[in-house]
Parts: structure tokens; sequence; C-alpha cells
């Protein structure tokens, strides 16, 4: 009889630790997704990029007496292109391009669409006065970013990202949007992309050679430091 009550109180002991582990399982599980869900709405409100661009001419920056000239292939609907910018850009930039080794170009083109052309435009008539770079940062922001021909790049949303520049004249800028005065800059972008034999985006153009897709930050660099040790490189 009494080895009968222990073994309850054991059964009950373990029932209670099961019940236990359970919920200590389930905090942890709703713990991940409260900070997954976190981060996301951190990365969704966080605002543009707030780098300081030296050397910057239009779509280039640079050190114009750099021998090594890295070009990208960017639509600004282009999903990949966004990553991109992400993943790589500001490391390149800060390495090799503030230290004066390459220039780095962008050639805005529109591959996907009516939205890509307008986006195109905008980036364009901003680079007239040289804030292409800091229009950039903010289109590419993720509550801007837009693809698929959604929306999200009406005229007045890319006036609206204009205005967030200092310095920038929004007179001047959105006359040159109205003009569809940088089509021919569009249109000269992918008659390059054309030429070298690039498709769709992002594309790079590193001293002639092309380098398709989206390269990982270790092949950006490998690829550079091999053209800055040609002959002809810095």
């Amino acid at each position: 009889m009494e080895s009968s009550k222990r073994q309850a109180r054991l059964d009950r002991r373990r029932s209670q630790q099961r019940q236990s582990q359970v919920k200590w399982l389930a905090y942890v599980a709703v713990g991940a997704v409260v900070v997954t869900v976190l981060l996301i709405l951190a990365q969704q409100i966080s605002g543009p990029r707030s780098t300081v661009y030296a050397q910057k001419n239009g779509m280039t920056l640079g050190d114009p007496a750099a021998t090594v000239n890295l070009i990208e292939f960017v639509d600004f609907q282009c999903s990949f292109c966004q990553l991109a910018y992400n993943q790589t850009e500001s490391q390149v930039i800060e390495q090799y391009v503030d230290s004066g080794q390459i220039t780095y170009t962008y050639h805005i083109v529109a591959f996907l669409g009516d939205e890509s052309t307008a986006a195109a435009e905008a980036a364009y008539c901003a680079a007239d006065q040289n804030f292409f770079w800091e229009y950039h940062d903010i289109v590419f922001a993720p509550l801007n970013f837009s693809h698929g021909n959604s929306g999200g790049y009406t005229d007045s949303n890319l006036i609206a990202y204009a205005r967030q520049i200092n310095g920038l004249d929004i007179d001047a800028f959105t006359q040159c949007m109205a003009s569809d005065a940088k089509l021919a800059d569009i249109a000269a972008a992918e008659s390059l992309a054309g030429t070298v034999g690039v498709t769709g985006t992002p594309a790079y153009l590193l001293n002639g050679s092309v380098l398709a897709g989206l390269q990982p930050i270790g092949v950006l660099q490998q690829a550079i430091e091999a053209a800055l040790a040609a002959p002809g490189g810095n």
C-alpha cells in the first residue's frame, strides 16, 4: 500500500516536471517569435542610411585618378539590388573608394517596368544636383523600397524622397522629372548594359569584366584586389 502511494507521488512529480518543461519550452518559443518580430519591425521602421559620401560626382564616387573602376547596374525595383546595397556596398565604399583605390559608379536601368523608369528618372535628376547617393539611400530604405510595379514609386513619393535631402532644390528636381529629359540617361545606361552583355540586375563591370548577379562581399573583394594587382592598377 505504501509502495503504491509512493509511486503515485513519483508519478505526480514527474507529471508536474513535464508540464513545467513544456511551459518553459513554450515561453522560449514565444520569446523567439517576439524577438524575430521586433527585429523585422526595427528594420522596417529604420530610415535611410546616414552615410557621408566623399568625392562624389554625380553617379560616381571616388578619386578620379583611380585606375580601377567599378560600375554597378541597378534597377530600383530589383530586390537583389537592395540586398547588394545592404550587404556589400558600404564595405566596398569604405575599403576601396574612401581609400582612393577605385571609383564606384551606378548606372540605373529600367528593366522591370514603368515604376523602374520613374525611379530611375528621379535618381538621375538628383544626380544633376550631386545628390544621387543620398537619394539612392532613401529609395533603398526599407519603408520606401518598392517592387512589382505596385504603386510605390509614384511621382509624389519620389518627390517626397527628394524633399528629405538638405540642400536639394526641389523645384529644379520636380521640373527635371516632369521634363522626361532623363529618359536619355536611362537609355544610355541600358545601351551600355547591352553592349557588355548585362541583361539583369544587379551586375557589375570591373575594368571591363562583367560580374553578373548578386555577389558576396568576398567575391567582390577578390575581384577588386585582382584588378588592383593587374598592370595599370593602383
